[in-house]
């Protein structure tokens, strides 16, 4: 067994061990996340975790197979169902959620706490619905174009997203958000340049780069890729982890870090169980269900961490949800793509 393999095995624990590391030694963490490269034009910059996070979708590009798509797109109604229940889920958990925290004691903490779940769910496909698809017996190619389909739509999913959820979250919907300014201009300038810059753009490169080099070209670069895609991972999982946890356990909350786990693995459960109940509502046969169940549970957290520490790294409780949705989704999807024990015979 490669090393490679043996670190893609051990990845949900090397996360973890990321977590601690950023809460037992954030400074080099938020060192890092601190570098900026201002771009030559506006006012514009780029930070270590936007390029980590471009370089992540740049690499899950170069792994796709346009030959894949093309027969996908010959039935296009999954692909759709998917793409749309992964954009809009968020219009129907997130009031849910914010109703039921009204009763918490603390406004700011509930306010940090949706906000960080609004700006996860907001987010496309993660790619790694592709993976723990093929694993599960999923229709990959299906699973893939739901990815690249819900990644291109994103300047204009998040944005949208993100503002009409702040609506049915602010004063005129559950009111557990007392202020929206900052949600509407994210979503007014920061998210769609932000999703066409760090997710479709890079997503796209890595696309036409592997058309460029030919299927033979790329098939010897891929081990080498793979390797360095998940030092990638686990290096913006630390950076992104250490803007918060430091914080967090300098002034240690048990109540607000078990509300954060136990919410987010309630939400990353829900949006699953839709997928399956989606599934069966359609009659899809197994492959096909077992996509669109990981493409409706699966968001791309890693961008919506690099989004929250960009505009809330001064509320760490923003980005508790972000880290706990990041590494339980795996864990949900670990459990929901297990084989089904085969039925006994009296």
């Amino acid at each position: 067994m490669t090393v490679t393999a043996v670190v893609q095995r051990w990845l949900l624990r090397l996360m973890l061990a990321c977590y601690v590391l950023a809460g037992a030694l954030p400074g080099p963490g938020e060192a890092l996340r601190g570098l900026v490269l201002r771009m030559p034009m506006g006012a514009s910059v780029l930070t270590l975790p936007m390029v980590l996070l471009a370089m992540m979708l740049f690499n899950a590009g170069l792994g796709v197979r346009i030959t894949d798509l093309r027969v996908v797109l010959c039935r296009p109604a999954r692909l759709v169902l998917g793409i749309a229940a992964n954009a809009l889920l968020p219009l129907l958990v997130l009031p849910a959620v914010a109703l039921g925290l009204r009763a918490w004691p603390d406004p700011g903490e509930a306010e940090g706490l949706v906000v960080g779940l609004l700006l996860v769910l907001a987010m496309p496909i993660a790619g790694g619905a592709a993976s723990w698809g093929q694993t599960a017996g999923g229709n990959v190619p299906l699973v893939v174009a739901m990815v690249i389909g819900s990644t291109v739509l994103s300047p204009l999913t998040v944005p949208l997203g993100i503002h009409l959820a702040g609506r049915l979250v602010g004063p005129h919907g559950a009111g557990i958000l007392d202020d929206t300014t900052t949600v509407d201009v994210i979503a007014g300038t920061g998210a769609g340049v932000f999703a066409l810059v760090s997710v479709v753009l890079p997503c796209l490169a890595g696309i036409a780069v592997r058309v460029a080099l030919g299927e033979d070209r790329v098939h010897q670069v891929l081990p080498a890729v793979k390797a360095v895609n998940l030092v990638n991972i686990l290096l913006l999982c630390y950076v992104n982890a250490a803007g918060a946890l430091g914080q967090v356990l300098a002034r240690p909350d048990s109540d607000l870090l078990v509300l954060a786990l136990g919410l987010s693995g309630a939400v990353c459960c829900l949006t699953f169980c839709c997928g399956r109940w989606m599934s069966s509502w359609t009659r899809c046969d197994r492959p096909d269900g077992i996509s669109l169940i990981f493409a409706t549970g699966m968001n791309n957290s890693s961008a919506a961490a690099v989004l929250a520490a960009g505009w809330f790294s001064h509320r760490p409780g923003v980005l508790l949800p972000i880290l706990s949705y990041s590494l339980l989704q795996k864990i949900v999807a670990g459990a929901a793509g297990r084989p089904s024990r085969p039925e006994r015979r009296s």
